[in-house]
């Protein structure tokens, strides 16, 4: 009797049960570089990702409010949202090799604890990347800091509870980053303004938050 074939699924998301999410709690052995970070943007670039995956704009509003607004979702669950997964711990096929998988979180994970340093230096040293942002598509606004402003919103979403104990400063920033994400394209406002805007938020939101998200406590001395 003729064994079946193997069938490829037609899913976009692979079988996960082999993957684990990645550990967070000491630094990358190697520092996150810029093309460390051209690398990952060209990745999320590719075609084959799940519908609602991030550019690298999206993901670095995404990280950045995971680490200045922490919202406590539980370990792991912060990853499925940039690729697209809709719910659950499913690995999209486009990484869905051990290799794959290990390189792109390897880089994910480089990125959070590189913005992480950037946010906890005195003087901040955190500038957002807009002028690096991909060509959109058809379908997106031109303005890069849109994009940047809804993967912020993104993160936030995932805890509606992070207002309740948060400055009138605090969530005065945050409702300027809403109304960012929600902009129509407007050509005169530049890129330089905007991430001058979002710099200034992001300067309210760490002088009052009370852990690193995902990485856990505040290290001594922030």
């Amino acid at each position: 009797m003729l064994q079946r074939r193997h069938k490829a699924p037609s899913d976009p998301f692979a079988a996960s049960a082999h993957f684990r999410p990645p550990t967070l709690t000491a630094s990358p052995a190697h520092p996150f570089t810029p093309e460390d970070r051209d690398v990952l943007a060209a990745w999320l670039a590719e075609a084959g990702w799940p519908r609602g995956h991030m550019d690298i704009a999206t993901l670095e509003g995404y990280l950045v409010a995971l680490l200045v607004w922490p919202v406590g979702v539980p370990a792991g669950a912060w990853l499925p949202p940039l690729w697209g997964g809709q719910g659950g711990w499913k690995v999209p096929a486009k990484i869905a090799s051990l290799d794959a998988y290990t390189k792109f979180t390897g880089l994910v994970v480089g990125f959070l604890h590189e913005l992480d340093r950037q946010v906890s230096a005195r003087p901040l040293r955190f500038e957002p990347m807009l002028s690096r942002t991909e060509v959109p598509s058809w379908d997106r606004s031109s303005l890069s800091g849109i994009s940047w402003a809804q993967g912020f919103l993104r993160a936030l979403q995932q805890n509606s509870q992070g207002l309740t104990w948060r400055s009138e400063g605090a969530r005065t920033v945050v409702t300027r980053i809403a109304h960012l994400a929600c902009l129509p394209a407007m050509p005169v406002v530049s890129d330089a303004d905007v991430a001058a805007d979002l710099k200034a938020a992001i300067s309210t939101l760490v002088a009052e938050r009370a852990t690193r998200g995902p990485l856990g406590a505040l290290k001594v001395g922030d």
